[in-house]
């Protein structure tokens, strides 16, 4: 049976709270009131139990009787982001409704494998309130991430009336709808001018960010001599790590960012340069940038065109935590 459901806006790929912007305005809103959603780790693939689930919140699976529990659905997922525009983000195949003691025995691993401490510390990275973390509402829904087709990057955007817009969950009853540009192409959310950070002077350390920088040095140590690592205590102002390729006297550079693959490249891009080239050097042989997200064809064809167009020696590197892999660059 075919479901669809919406999901509160995020700019990281639902794998972490993002902050308010795209949340609700309502005074009266939880979202509003708390600074998160807690469907914000719903595709968060860091954390799969050994029964190979992801568990998660649905909001529109929120319901007092019950009625969704051990149903098993196909749910079409999407947000409307700060534009007021719906996005397809993508269906969760065989999803499975939750049960309240069930949810509590997932609460416990969390708990002992130290996740739950881990969201709490993204909640204060959001901005938000560390509350409502018990097992009711965190954990009514699991899908295996091998089962799921996810929009990370490019989503595309359903027509306005197409679909409601409350948190229900709703029946589909026909193919989806979507916006066509002037060459009757599906037009995709354009994330150019719609993501803001804000900045009131404080250091705050970005968790994902850290996992990242940990994580690749363990797969660059036997690559590299004399890798350096910025730390991120301190405002950051030099290249995430660097390091000589062992048997050459080549440096290396690599900037991480925590977002898509297209994102994390349009933010890194003239930060890295700057770090090696500012104000006329060349001090690094190569650039890569490292994201999370695996990059899809348009991404490759643009890291081939600044390569080849502009000479540029840079490629983006995808860390898949699944895996625990640093994929070569493209």
């Amino acid at each position: 049976m075919e479901k669809i459901a919406r999901i509160c806006w995020n700019t990281y790929g639902w794998k972490r709270p993002s902050g308010s912007e795209g949340k609700s305005q309502v005074d009266s809103s939880y979202e509003k009131n708390i600074g998160f959603g807690h469907e914000e780790w719903l595709l968060d693939d860091l954390k799969i139990l050994p029964d190979g689930y992801h568990y998660g919140f649905l909001q529109p699976m929120n319901v007092a009787s019950g009625k969704h529990v051990g149903a098993i659905y196909d749910i079409h997922l999407f947000a409307i982001s700060p534009r007021k525009q719906k996005v397809y983000v993508g269906c969760l195949h065989n999803a499975e409704g939750v049960s309240l003691k069930e949810s509590k025995k997932v609460f416990a691993y969390y708990k002992k494998q130290g996740w739950l401490a881990e969201m709490k510390e993204d909640v204060k990275f959001a901005g938000g309130k560390v509350k409502g973390f018990y097992p009711e509402f965190l954990f009514n829904v699991r899908f295996k991430f091998s089962e799921a087709i996810i929009n990370y990057s490019n989503m595309p955007i359903l027509k306005s009336d197409s679909l409601g817009h409350r948190y229900n969950l709703m029946d589909k009853k026909g193919e989806f709808e979507f916006e066509l540009d002037e060459e009757n192409n599906i037009q995709v959310l354009d994330t150019s001018d719609i993501y803001r950070m804000t900045n009131k002077g404080e250091i705050i350390i970005d968790p994902l960010h850290k996992k990242i920088q940990n994580a690749i040095v363990e797969q660059l140590k036997d690559q590299y001599v004399h890798l350096y690592l910025e730390s991120t205590q301190t405002q950051k102002q030099r290249v995430d790590i660097k390091g000589i390729l062992k048997g050459t006297e080549d440096w290396h550079y690599f900037e991480i960012k925590t977002y898509s693959a297209k994102r994390s490249i349009r933010e890194a891009l003239g930060q890295i340069l700057e770090y090696t080239n500012y104000p006329s050097a060349n001090r690094a042989k190569k650039l890569f940038i490292v994201g999370p997200e695996k990059p899809d064809e348009n991404d490759r064809a643009y890291m081939e065109l600044l390569r080849n167009t502009y000479h540029i020696p840079i490629w983006f590197r995808w860390y898949s935590f699944e895996e625990n892999k640093l994929y070569n660059g493209i």
